[in-house]
């Protein structure tokens, strides 16, 4: 369990997950600043800012339809008890408590995210949940700290639409063994559509941050075995899950 401390907005510290040279998951303690590009901090603080009421956001915006495509989507990933699960850009950590429980006390949920803000509401929940099993990491999942196939099945909802998805596809297949299960939930409208739009559409503009989904689905559907794609709230959510079975 990894400890967020707070101290104003740009001034986070954070326990921070890595792989050493043996493959073992270690800790080093480091100021956020010293983790994330310059460019990565702004879209962290974009989020940040919208941290308190994302979930009810998201919620509203669905018309509670959420925890149901939640629910469906880490049921796809048909998780074993044992095994290392990275949940990639898990927000206010929505789905962490339901890939602890699918994995069982043998198995680690790593939860990674851009924004400190996002994984503060994360660490309160995982606690509020007793998942002991379940480690948070700040970083940016185009850039994974992470070593080559250290993971057994990925676990990504609603990040591929607010960030150059196939570059972050790519890392995802680096830190995936062969064989390793993924499930991507997504929507297909453009990243920053869910709060104030016209307001976040032009931040993201001008943070050269302005994608969709697609193309990194597009690029998963051509990599994955055993793969399966559905739609769902009138063709604004996909669900795609597959197997990954190697370069």
């Amino acid at each position: 369990m990894y400890n967020i401390m707070l101290y104003g907005q740009l001034q986070v510290k954070i326990r921070l997950l890595w792989i050493d040279e043996k493959g073992a998951f270690n800790m080093s303690s480091k100021n956020w600043q010293e983790i994330l590009s310059t460019e990565s901090r702004l879209i962290a603080s974009f989020y940040d800012r919208r941290a308190r009421g994302y979930d009810a956001l998201v919620h509203a915006l669905s018309l509670g339809f959420d925890v149901r495509y939640r629910k469906v989507a880490v049921r796809r990933l048909d998780l074993q008890a044992g095994d290392r699960v990275l949940d990639l850009g898990c927000g206010t950590g929505l789905d962490l408590p339901l890939l602890s429980q699918a994995v069982g006390p043998r198995g680690q949920v790593v939860g990674l995210d851009l924004s400190p803000g996002m994984l503060s509401l994360a660490e309160q929940r995982i606690r509020k949940k007793n998942c002991s099993n379940v480690s948070l990491v700040l970083g940016n999942a185009l850039d994974l700290p992470f070593r080559s196939g250290s993971f057994d099945a990925i676990f990504c909802d609603y990040l591929l639409s607010t960030l150059p998805a196939i570059r972050a596809v790519e890392e995802v297949f680096r830190v995936s063994r062969s064989g390793a299960r993924m499930v991507f939930a997504d929507d297909l409208l453009p990243s920053g559509w869910f709060a104030s739009p016209l307001r976040a559409i032009g931040e993201l503009i001008q943070s050269g941050y302005f994608n969709c989904a697609l193309p990194g689905l597009n690029l998963l559907k051509s990599r994955l075995a055993s793969l399966r794609v559905t739609s769902h709230h009138g063709g604004l959510i996909v669900i795609l899950s597959g197997v990954y079975e190697g370069p």
